[in-house]
């Protein structure tokens, strides 16, 4: 006989669940089952073709507020308008030290003028992280935010570098990838010249 996920949490009475009662408990499964139906649908449209304009799912972005090494301040509200790529990274990442210089070039090359690209050290001291930006000023041609106590991460559910999330001008998340090789997949890049 087969058993639903759901109640194989209730019977383990794990402390969250219980503390999610009645309407709230399905309104929780219901936000994270759209969310993570959203990311999947947009990860595999990606993979296996281009993504309809109309036809994108999305997640609302979470609010946030960072300040770049340059001082500016970077939230979610002032990237509203045009779409934007966040980039979560850090320092010590091999992945990241060979996707963030790929990025730079496609940037200069190729960028659309209206995609914002903000790259959001965190997992590291930001000692570390203005040592790395400063030694690598050909890289780093777009804002670099620092993530103490890795605060932003945790609200787009960034746990590896690199992570590339895609927001729309209207600040949801139509696409996340963690992982390297994105930035040289011909499909992604014309992702990102099409946003508008």
């Amino acid at each position: 006989m087969r058993q639903s996920f759901a109640p194989t949490l209730r019977q383990k009475g794990t402390p969250f669940i219980r503390s999610l009662t009645g309407s709230r408990l399905g309104q929780w499964r219901t936000s994270l089952r759209s969310r993570v139906v959203g990311l999947i649908m947009v990860s595999l449209s990606l993979l296996f073709g281009t993504l309809p304009g109309n036809a994108t799912p999305s997640v609302p972005a979470p609010e946030f507020q960072l300040r770049a090494v340059d001082g500016q301040i970077h939230s979610k509200s002032s990237l509203k308008g045009r779409p934007a790529l966040l980039v979560f990274w850090a320092p010590w990442c091999r992945y990241c030290q060979i996707e963030l210089p790929i990025l730079a070039k496609f940037y200069q090359g190729n960028k659309p003028d209206q995609l914002q690209v903000l790259t959001i050290a965190f997992s590291d001291t930001l000692a570390h992280v203005e040592d790395y930006v400063t030694s690598n000023p050909d890289t780093f041609i777009f804002p670099t935010a620092y993530d103490q106590d890795n605060a932003v991460a945790k609200a787009f559910g960034v746990n590896a570098t690199p992570t590339f999330v895609v927001m729309d001008a209207q600040g949801e998340m139509i696409l996340a990838h963690r992982g390297a090789g994105i930035n040289r997949n011909p499909q992604y890049q014309e992702f990102l010249k099409s946003l508008k």
